[in-house]
């Protein structure tokens, strides 16, 4: 379907300013023309979108694909499906797979796999180490060149800091970004939850705010040493927000996430930790993903 005409949908254009009911015409997969009482050419399909919102398409930074070797849990196929049945158009899956994708010829193999089997953007990131082992980096060169747009050991945090400190010079020298998994795993050992009252009242065993800050400030003096870019993943303590939030305005390039869920309990989801309170809108009000994928077009009609 690369021609369609949609009609009375709420049309919502960040880029541009514009919110208003308006009729979106597509032709060859393009979008031609935006206004009211738009007509279609013939032979183009028409689709009601009254009560609904048309706008550019979604971008999911953190998503696992499982490609290679983890396909019982996923693949790219179904991933990209599931993309885009909830708007999303762009997706960066992570390295953690089996074998980690911390070579240039795996690189090229999810993006053969995903041209011919995704439905949606597919954006690769490779390992910052060999192997996601924490302890060789990985050929970060090479990676760039295969077309990798950051680099993360997701899944693991990166624990040597020297290493660390070398990964982000290298970054800094090919352009990419680097995704950090924050925690120190001396802090957090083997906790299930958040630490605090509910965890203590549960009788399971907790997991400290300051296992996640420790890596933040870490992350943030890095970050500051080498002019990398740094973007801390799944956060969900508030100090370590406030600690971004701080960097952000001292005009340090340091970007971070959300985390989805606080609890890590194996049974169920607990309250949301009691410390948690800093929304992402006001942390980073202008963070704009885009600029993340260098400019690239973002916009792809599914299959």
């Amino acid at each position: 379907m690369n021609s369609l005409l949609l009609t009375g949908g709420r049309v919502v254009d960040p880029a541009s300013h514009f919110d208003s009911a308006a009729d979106v015409l597509i032709l060859g997969g393009k979008i031609s023309a935006i206004g009211k009482n738009l007509s279609a050419p013939a032979g183009v399909e028409k689709f009601d979108a009254k009560g609904k919102i048309v706008s550019p398409g979604l971008i999911d930074l953190h998503v696992h694909l499982r490609e290679p070797g983890q396909t019982a849990k996923e693949n790219i196929a179904t991933g990209t499906a599931a993309a885009a049945r909830g708007g999303f158009t762009s997706v960066v899956c992570m390295p953690n797979t089996s074998p980690a994708i911390d070579n240039a010829g795996t690189v090229a193999l999810i993006h053969e796999r995903a041209k011919a089997e995704g439905v949606v953007n597919v954006f690769v990131t490779g390992a910052i180490t060999r192997g996601i082992a924490g302890e060789e980096l990985a050929p970060i060169g090479g990676l760039k060149k295969a077309g990798v747009v950051a680099i993360t050991d997701d899944g693991h945090c990166m624990q040597n800091n020297e290493l660390m400190r070398r990964a982000c010079e290298y970054a800094k020298m090919f352009g990419l970004p680097v995704m950090d998994h924050c925690q120190d795993y001396s802090l957090v050992t083997d906790g299930v939850m958040h630490e605090g009252y509910w965890s203590t009242v549960l009788g399971l065993r907790g997991w400290p705010s300051a296992g996640e800050e420790v890596i933040v400030a870490r992350n943030i003096l890095l970050a500051e040493l080498t002019g990398a870019r740094v973007h801390c993943q799944h956060l969900s303590a508030a100090a370590a927000w406030r600690c971004c939030a701080r960097r952000r305005n001292a005009a340090c390039p340091f970007p971070a996430r959300r985390a989805r869920i606080i609890s890590r309990s194996p049974t169920r989801r607990w309250p949301a930790a009691e410390n948690f309170g800093t929304r992402t809108e006001k942390v980073w009000p202008n963070f704009k993903v885009a600029n993340f994928l260098n400019g690239r077009n973002t916009t792809r009609i599914s299959k």
